[in-house]
Order: C-alpha cells, then structure tokens, then sequence
C-alpha cells in the first residue's frame, strides 16, 4: 500500500481513502459508496451539501424538514423587506424600514423601488426580494420578486407569480423561501400562513411568517442574542438580573412602589399619591394609622369621634346655634349648652362684671383700677379705620377722629370712573387738602391710590371727603389711623 503523506492519500484497492486533518473521505467498493467519517475511522461525522436543483442532487436536512413539514421550497432570495429599526446587539449596520421606499402599484401587482436599498443591500438587476412587511390592504403585494434596475421595478418571480396553477409557479399556503443576505434578516428563512390555499394575487392578504434562521435560536420581544448568548433585555429601573435571576430592581429611595402610567407603558418608581381614586381601595386600619372608616359623606363641620367599641370612626354632626361642645352626665361628648350650676369653678369677682351697658363699638378696659366702657378706635397704639362711600358730591368720612389721632394712610378706590374735570381731595375744614391733594387721585381712571402719611391731629377732627365737577362716578374711602 502506498502512502503519499503530503496529500493525505493512502490506499488503493479495496478502499480508496482521502483525508488530512481531522476527517476523511472513504469509498467503500462492496457498498458503492463514500463514507464521510472521523480521523480515527471510527464513526461517521456529517457532510454539509448545498440545497438541492436536480432530481439525482443530495438534500439537505433542512429541505427534508420543510417537504415532511408541508412546505414548498422556492429558489432563495438575496434580500428580504425590514420594519425594524430597534434590534439585537449582533446585528451589524444601521436597520432601516424598507417600506419607505417601496410603492405598490395595484393595477400591474408590482412595486416600485426609490434607491435601490434593501434591508443594507444595494440590489442588481435579477435580485431576487421577498416583499413581507407590506401592511392593510397592500398585503395583496406580499411575494417573491425580481428587481430591474433600469425601471427600478419589483414583478413577481417566475416560480411564484401563479401564471399556471399546479406547475410549481404558485404562491399561497406553505410557500417557503430563504434569504441570503441583509443586516437584519440574513440566513431567515420564511413561509406563508395566510391565505392556507393558493393566493387569488391581487385579492388575498398574503402573510409570510419568519419559519427559520440558519444561525438557529433568534431572539424576539423582550430577549437578546450576543452570538450564541440569548439574554432578557431589562430596562435596568424596574427590572435587571440579581444573582443570575430576573427580578424586580428596586429604586434608590426606599420604601417607593412601582406606579402605573396609566396607558399601558412602563411603570416607574414613585411614592403614592394617596389622593388619586386608583391608588387606593377600602379602609385604612386604626391600627396603622387610619380612620377605619368611610368619612367622605360625613357633613361639613363635624368632629370624628373614636369608637372603640366597633374599632372604626363615627360622626358627631355640628351642633345647633350657640351650643357648646360638652360631656353630659352620661359620660358622652356632644353638643349643648353650658350648666352654669355643675360646669363651673371658682367666683367671678362682681367687680369684673357690672359696668353697666356700653354703646356701639365700646369695650371694657381697665382705668385708675376700675372697669369702664370705651370706644375701641380711642384705645392708645389701637390701629383703626374710617370708612366711606362716595359719589357726585362730597362726604363726611365716618365720624370725628379723636383727639391725638395720627393718620397713617389713605385709600382711594375709584369703582366708577368720572369726568375729566373731576378733582377729589381729602382733609379737614381748616386744611381741606391736608390728606390727599387732587394730583394724588386720578378720578378718571379705576383703580386703588394709596398715600401714606403721618399726619397728627391733636384735637377731635371731621374728616371730609370733597369733590368738585364731580358729573357721574362711584369710589369709597379708607382712612387709617393710631391714637396716640
């Protein structure tokens, strides 16, 4: 036997073996056949093929897959139709929706192509594109094509243009084809699902399902591929990997929950908002802090009150006028009025309490060790004010002031402007202006004028509001003052 090293040949007669490296190539002349086996001869290894065209061609396992499946192989297509443009980390280029650029036209069952990109691939006139993303009513433009350059055309392929039933030109049901490049749908192979018979073209929505890929596992929504690695996208705020489990990513203040935004997207970490109507369903417990009960129909202005006796809160509506909030002998708080012979302690001197009947605006104060009645305005440091309305002709500003009255501001509000000859001025008899004089008002014109000041009146004064051509208006005075 002859052995020639170089060449990896050895062997003539019975067998004829050819190999170097890790495999050989073995004919075996009592079965008429060639072995494909592993370098030590001791079993046999696979042999990749292409698919098959002629009857007497070897197939390959995916073609017997996809006959024992039902399918109808067509001749593979250089480039597929993309719609996605957010994809795995192992798709190199930039993705771009083919659909952009592709008009159907209905009439002729053709697409016409702007650019001459598919899916990243610069197509050449006899490409072969499998249309599949074709959306509505245009999914009657679903197929196989073949581009022209020139016209810058996709017609229907030969083999799937169903120019004669029953000859292998037909494109329905379990139509299956391969595509062979593009950055995102290389090496995917496609089958149609809809219509389940063969397409009535230009009437039936044609829908092509992704079937395959040669690199195998293929991630879809909410997964990812590195090479051979499939992995969960997470968002790395709600959800991420923690010790080699997919779990609930907390936020970094404690204690917040994840919040709905209400429209079916991603939620997000937040405190509650116990005051949205969703956020929060039944009864707070007393014991964590809570009422125990439904108050919102309690009427205005009453007092919950603590029952635990049912563990819960109950309503003490306000009582009637001129009652007072009390315990009765009962030993139960309500409303009622005061039982001066069993509610009260001490002796309320008498000295305290008759000072007779004062007038309108008075109040008791203290003088020289006695109890007397005053007019409030009158009281020293006491800040107070006089007031009046005025129209067409001049007015008195409320009372007299009383002696040692300092005027600290007057307010001026014009409700109703007058005429332009109008003038309005504020003062005394003696200094009718000593207030406000006319340039400090503009009765004209709407709007409040203040005019700050300290004048001092030693004596019990009249303040008179005056207005000269007054013609038709409205306003009102406010006069501040401190007795000194």
């Amino acid at each position: 036997m002859a052995l020639i090293k170089q060449f990896g040949l050895a062997g003539l007669y019975d067998n004829v073996q050819f190999g170097k490296g890790n495999g050989r190539i073995k004919f075996d002349q009592g079965a008429n056949v060639f072995l494909v086996r592993n370098l030590a001869d001791n079993s046999l290894v696979n042999a990749r093929v292409a698919e098959p065209v002629n009857d007497s061609d070897a197939a390959t396992k995916f073609y017997v897959d996809s006959v024992a499946q039902g399918l109808d192989p067509k001749a593979a297509v250089r480039v597929a139709t993309n719609l996605l443009t957010n994809v795995d980390a192992d798709v190199v280029g930039t993705p771009v929706s083919s659909m952009a650029s592709l008009g159907y036209i209905t009439n002729d069952d053709t697409w016409q192509l702007f650019g001459g990109i598919i899916d990243g691939v610069t197509l050449v006139t006899g490409d072969r594109v499998l249309v599949k993303d074709a959306s509505g009513v245009e999914r009657t433009g679903n197929g196989i094509f073949v581009y022209d350059v020139t016209t810058t055309k996709l017609t229907r392929a030969d083999d799937a243009d169903n120019d004669a039933a029953g000859t292998g030109n037909e494109i329905g049901g379990g139509t299956f084809v391969f595509v062979l490049e593009g950055t995102v749908w290389a090496n995917s192979g496609w089958v149609v699902t809809s219509p389940k018979a063969t397409a009535v073209l230009k009437t039936d929505l044609i829908i092509f399902s992704q079937f395959s890929r040669v690199t195998g596992v293929y991630a879809d929504d909410g997964l990812g591929k590195t090479g051979n690695k499939i992995f969960v996208r997470t968002d790395g705020t709600t959800i991420h990997v923690d010790n080699d489990n997919v779990a609930v990513k907390s936020s970094g203040t404690q204690y917040q929950t994840l919040i709905s935004d209400g429209a079916g997207g991603t939620a997000a970490w937040n405190a509650v908002s116990l005051n949205e109507t969703s956020a929060t369903q039944n009864t707070l417990l007393r014991a964590r802090g809570g009422l125990g009960a439904e108050v919102s129909a309690f009427a205005n202005q009453s007092i919950y009150l603590s029952n635990l006796t049912g563990n819960s809160t109950t309503e003490l509506s306000v009582g009637a006028a001129n009652t007072v909030l009390r315990v009765d002998a009962g030993g139960n708080l309500g409303y009622g009025t005061v039982d001066l012979a069993n509610s009260v302690s001490g002796i309320l001197p008498i000295t305290k309490i008759e000072v007779g009947t004062g007038t309108n605006e008075q109040v008791i104060t203290t003088n020289a060790g006695a109890n007397v009645w005053t007019v409030a305005t009158e009281l020293k440091g006491i800040e107070a004010t006089r007031q009046v309305a005025f129209g067409s002709s001049s007015v008195s500003l409320g009372s007299a002031l009383p002696a040692n009255a300092r005027v600290t501001s007057v307010k001026v509000a014009i409700t109703s402007a007058y005429g332009a000859s109008t003038s309005i001025i504020i003062g005394d008899v003696s200094d009718p202006d000593a207030l406000s004089a006319a340039d400090d008002i503009d009765p004209t014109s709407t709007g409040l004028y203040q005019v700050d000041l300290m004048h001092h009146y030693v004596n019990s004064t009249q303040i008179t509001v005056g207005l000269s051509n007054s013609g038709s208006g409205t306003g009102h005075v406010i006069l501040t003052y401190i007795v000194g």
